[in-house]
């Protein structure tokens, strides 16, 4: 499969990446914010991302799409280097996170599934069997420690973020996802020739996050201060962009225009 598209983010956090599908041309698909950072018809791509903490006992944190599925156990397994997966999450049931869930489970039987305990339609997903977590619990996995939140800004009603103090870690799932061009794979996003600003933003999030049209602009703006003030986090970790390791704070103003022009534009954005 060519290159192994895994990225150590910290020591015993690292990163699995999966493109997603090529998409092209965003010109004018935001008027009014800058899109000079993307490259006419420039491939596109909306990643899906799984994260694998490992310390004495090793979690996976979401699965990819069934798209990768040719080769996420291999890449789960050279991750592992030969230690058995402890603990497989799932953020919430969506293809995108849990596709690769039953894979996964049957490679490494002897990992015990975790999931949100939101929500009464667990049986639908097949996660009746899971370990239910939710606020306030934790998984000590020895060295780290994978702790569990209600999600702040919502993909689905059986959601959950996750955070790891000691790497200093926030998993926001669809929050602050974006997309990137060819040749910005297994990049952090201070690594890119462009930075990361509002408009790129909003192409996932008014695409996805389109409730956000609906929303109470100034209560949305108190809930990102309140993310940031109850983590202060060193890494974003979002299931559909690239890590964010420098820089963190500015990404939550940018999440503050990125709410304002979807409340005024309406649906947008093309991924």
């Amino acid at each position: 499969m060519g290159e192994i598209p895994t990225r150590e983010i910290r020591p015993g956090l690292h990163w699995i990446q999966e493109c997603g599908p090529e998409r092209f041309d965003l010109a004018n698909s935001t008027p009014g914010l800058d899109g000079s950072w993307y490259r006419n018809r420039a491939p596109l791509h909306l990643p899906q991302n799984a994260y694998l903490l490992r310390a004495e006992k090793t979690l996976l944190f979401d699965t990819l799409s069934p798209a990768a599925g040719g080769w996420v156990v291999d890449v789960v397994d050279e991750v592992l280097d030969g230690a058995p997966l402890d603990y497989l999450v799932i953020s919430h049931p969506d293809v995108p996170h849990a596709g690769n869930t039953g894979r996964l489970l049957r490679a490494h039987p002897e990992a015990k599934l975790v999931a949100p305990r939101f929500g009464e339609t667990h049986a639908l997903y097949h996660l009746d069997g899971a370990l239910k977590v939710g606020p306030g619990d934790a998984i000590d996995l020895g060295g780290l420690e994978a702790r569990f939140h209600e999600a702040t800004f919502l993909d689905h009603s059986m959601h959950m973020w996750m955070s790891e103090s000691t790497t200093g870690s926030l998993f926001t799932v669809d929050w602050l996802g974006f997309p990137h061009m060819a040749g910005e794979c297994l990049h952090f996003t201070h690594e890119l020739d462009s930075a990361v600003s509002p408009a790129r933003l909003v192409e996932f999030h008014g695409r996805v996050m389109f409730w956000f049209q609906y929303a109470d602009v100034e209560r949305m703006v108190e809930a990102i201060d309140r993310v940031w003030d109850d983590f202060h986090p060193k890494v974003i970790a979002s299931g559909h962009g690239l890590p964010i390791v420098d820089g963190v704070r500015s990404y939550f103003d940018h999440m503050k225009e990125v709410v304002r022009y979807v409340r005024e534009n309406g649906r947008t954005g093309v991924v």
